[in-house]
């Protein structure tokens, strides 16, 4: 085997890792806002029921309700794919609202990963083992340690 196919077969296999890494994360995520929808939404049904009495709060609380169920069902039913172009789509029909949407999304996502990180910073960083390293295998192992460089 010659080293550009060697290469090549290296860069497949680190795209195909990476992709499957990005699907399931954009899995998980998509799972997180969905249950996050059925709490809001579960919220906003209890909620209208609290303003029977009104029927203007109670018929727009039961509408956003419904809404945001419907959303969550959407979102669950979708690939990633399909929301990929579905989100690339509104972003060339609408850019500046995109544009201020994403930069919430950033700010919501900073907020909630600083409030899930780990309390405690004497862990270190997680190490990479041979077995989760998609280069293992490609790099000739190091004649003084016996480990890959």
């Amino acid at each position: 085997m010659n080293a550009k196919t060697k290469a090549k077969e290296m860069v497949e296999d680190g795209k195909e890792a990476v992709t499957k890494e990005a699907e399931a994360r954009a899995a998980e995520m998509r799972d997180d806002v969905a249950d996050h929808g059925d709490t809001i939404s579960s919220a906003t049904k209890k909620a209208a029921g609290e303003f029977e009495d009104y029927d203007a709060v109670n018929s727009f609380l039961t509408q956003a309700g419904e809404a945001v169920e419907d959303a969550t069902n959407r979102l669950r039913e979708r690939s990633l794919p399909d929301m990929v172009e579905d989100v690339s789509a509104f972003a060339r029909r609408n850019p500046l609202l995109f544009l201020g949407g994403a930069a919430l999304a950033g700010f919501a996502a900073a907020r909630f990963l600083s409030a899930s990180a780990p309390s405690d910073a004497d862990d270190g960083p997680e190490l990479i083992t041979a077995d989760d390293d998609v280069w293992s295998g490609y790099l000739p192992e190091s004649p003084h340690t016996g480990t890959h460089d």
